[in-house]
């Protein structure tokens, strides 16, 4: 798609009127359980497969107001009842650039899809799921830094494909298949609010191996314990071929030893204040987690090669001022997220720091718009030659035309690109989103 056809058929949707049902606060219709009403703050569009981690994959939503595909909402719902749960979207993505390097425009478009099959209304077995994603892209070659999350070199992969089982009266969940760490470790809902990669993935946490954008699927198995609704562990097991990572055969590379060796070992423990039911506490994230890494990683300097990567992190969400009634999702969020590791010989920036702010229904004339601010900072290893530091900002403005589209504009600043000074670029850009 050229980029006269795109401004088109953003013009176009943006001239379609939204359903019905008024854009109101996220407070779901009457019909809705308390549970929706606490998820909506952690599952901000539960019909869409990009926005929904692994927590998010069985989440309510309504197929009439919450996808642009209302006319067969019906049978959407129907599918639904007998445990058959379909996701797609589609994203279009414009970026401009000024400075240096590169500079002249960018677009590119994804398509996600998934199915979630909840195998106890199908067959009755208590508490199984299985799910599976894939996604489709369209895009100009790359810049060197990462604008958007949604933009991935052309071509269409399987991204993940797993069965999952709910013990414990639902408190234990056990997955097991073709998974993204992502998903689960070193990931705070805020994020999803940004378009960079830098912002979105928490990347600092996973710099060794360089997990691409929507792909780092690996074989794996991992557990999430609800201890309570306010207490929460996870840990998990996953095989560390960075073929299989950066998407090789479509991902369908289902090897796994390609030259590397050991497994990569994630595990974190979460504080949810406000999530018990009835609190009337401000909601929030507190979590600490680390990961190993086994294989087999090159010296910064030297080239040689030596076992074993580890690190760790901390990180933080925090609702700071709210707007209407306790089970309102509009108000303002705080974040943070820290990672370090002391392997600076084989990681590339073995500290960094990011956070910012997020404000959801910042004006009662938008009640769903949010207006979110972002800075990220880290320094590159001493085995790298001279004094290397990356600072970048984000500012993102998400117009909610409707529950099923979206429009966000984008403001970056990266000062400091791959680490070298004074090459800085300046990036404008606009993304339209459809949950269908």
């Amino acid at each position: 798609m050229r980029l006269p056809a795109l401004g088109a058929v953003v013009g176009l949707l943006l001239a379609v009127p939204g359903p019905g049902t008024p854009l109101a606060d996220d407070a779901p219709s009457s019909s809705a359980s308390d549970t929706y009403r606490a998820d909506i703050r952690r599952c901000p569009r539960p019909a869409d497969p990009l926005w929904n981690h692994m927590e998010c994959r069985l989440t309510w939503f309504d197929a009439a107001v919450d996808t642009l595909t209302a006319f067969w909402s019906d049978a959407r719902n129907d599918m639904k009842q007998i445990g058959v749960v379909p996701r797609a979207s589609l994203y279009g993505n414009f970026f401009a650039s000024a400075g240096m390097p590169g500079g002249g425009t960018l677009w590119g478009g994804t398509a996600s899809l998934s199915v979630t099959l909840d195998m106890e209304r199908l067959a009755g077995a208590r508490g199984l799921s299985f799910y599976v994603a894939g996604l489709g892209a369209l895009s100009e070659t790359p810049w060197p830094y990462p604008v958007s999350v949604n933009y991935v070199k052309s071509g269409a992969w399987l991204t993940e494909l797993y069965v999952q089982q709910k013990v414990l009266d639902d408190g234990l969940t056990l997955t097991v298949g073709r998974l993204q760490p992502a998903m689960t470790f070193a990931f705070l809902p805020v994020m999803l609010n940004y378009l960079s990669n830098l912002v979105y993935t928490g990347w600092l946490s996973f710099d060794e191996p360089p997990y691409p954008p929507q792909f780092r699927s690996q074989w794996g198995a991992q557990a999430v314990w609800s201890i309570d609704p306010e207490w929460q562990a996870a840990a998990g097991v996953f095989n560390n071929n960075p073929y299989a990572a950066s998407g090789a055969a479509h991902g369908f590379d289902w090897q796994f030893q390609e030259g590397n060796v050991g497994v990569l070992v994630m595990a974190q423990g979460a504080w949810l204040p406000g999530a018990r039911k009835g609190s009337g506490a401000l909601p929030g994230i507190y979590g600490v987690g680390g990961w190993y890494d086994g294989n087999a990683f090159a010296d910064l300097g030297t080239g040689e090669t030596s076992r074993s990567n580890y690190g760790l992190y901390a990180m933080a969400q925090q609702v700071v001022l709210r707007h209407g009634d306790p089970g309102s999702g509009r108000g303002l969020t705080l974040w943070a997220l820290f990672t370090w590791t002391p392997r600076v010989d084989v990681n590339l920036a073995p500290i960094g720091l990011e956070g910012g702010a997020s404000w959801h229904g910042f004006v009662d004339a938008r009640p769903r718009d949010t207006v979110a601010l972002a800075a990220y900072a880290g320094r590159y290893s001493p085995a790298l030659p001279g004094d290397r530091k990356i600072l970048g900002l984000e500012g993102t403005y998400d117009l909610s035309v409707t529950r099923a589209i979206s429009v966000i504009a984008d403001f970056q600043g990266i000062f400091g690109v791959n680490g070298v000074p004074g090459t800085n670029a300046f990036v404008f850009g606009l993304q339209l989103g459809l949950t269908l």
